[in-house]
């Protein structure tokens, strides 16, 4: 293949998938009575994926852009070497903030009070880790103060809100009986980045005998990889980051085709 004849390949997604569950089996609602609260973005959405690849020959050699004329053992060093590029960028997984169950149900959203859009998360570094609500906070939730004090009840209850840096709640419990009433899978997680490379040199060693030497380089930019927060918001830990992946790794190859 010449450099005219690189070939290329892109493809961009924009979805929205939508259903009650992401599998079949047992479906447990917020309300029985309302399924129509349980539609939402499912685990597996995404709403942009971008991936292209791409090889190119490298114009060296006899035919080619440079050294064409070069002699014979030049010729051999130069020609047919191979670049490959795979590119690709998603955003991350639609994510709920769940609660203490207040309901009948095994899980719950918060009350929404204050300001939390979509875009609330981001990927920060801190002095202790990462964290990924930058500006909001974890607090004692209002309906500690309705807890009785006999025993240190009230100090040892677990109820947590969400704060903004000026201590303005907006997230919090929701009252017994009541479905939280923000959205399910409200926010995305950490969106990912990778580029791989690979450079291929052929050499021709007898009419039917091909020496091939490769070298692959995983996640060249060397970029994390972040998991998923801790979404729960009754957690010591929540919105902080504990597991990445995506280290930067090369791999040798030789093959003889005959």
């Amino acid at each position: 293949m010449t450099c005219e004849e690189a070939k290329t390949r892109m493809t961009d997604y924009w979805s929205r998938t939508l259903g009650e569950a992401d599998a079949g089996g047992v479906k447990l609602y917020l309300d029985p009575k309302n399924r129509s609260l349980d539609k939402a973005l499912l685990s597996f959405h995404r709403t942009h994926d971008l991936r292209s690849n791409g090889t190119f020959e490298l114009p060296f050699g006899p035919g080619g852009f440079l050294f064409r004329n070069a002699p014979s053992l030049i010729s051999r060093l130069v020609e047919r070497w191979e670049l490959g590029a795979i590119f690709a960028i998603t955003t991350g997984q639609p994510l709920s903030i769940q609660t203490f169950p207040t309901t009948t149900s095994a899980l719950n959203n918060p009350d929404i009070v204050g300001s939390f859009p979509k875009s609330s998360g981001k990927v920060t570094r801190v002095a202790n880790g990462v964290i990924y609500f930058p500006g909001l906070q974890q607090v004692s939730d209002p309906s500690r103060a309705g807890v009785t004090p006999l025993q240190n009840l009230q100090t040892q209850s677990d109820g947590f809100a969400l704060a903004d840096s000026q201590g303005k709640i907006v997230l919090q419990l929701p009252a017994p009986g009541t479905i939280g009433t923000l959205g399910q899978r409200w926010i995305e997680g950490p969106g990912r980045v990778g580029l791989d490379f690979n450079i291929l040199k052929r050499v021709r060693l007898a009419e039917e005998k091909t020496l091939e030497l490769r070298v692959d380089a995983v996640n060249v930019l060397n970029h994390p990889q972040f998991a998923n927060p801790v979404t729960a918001l009754n957690q010591p830990n929540f919105g902080r980051i504990t597991l990445a992946s995506g280290n930067r790794m090369f791999t040798f190859n030789a093959r003889l085709s005959f």
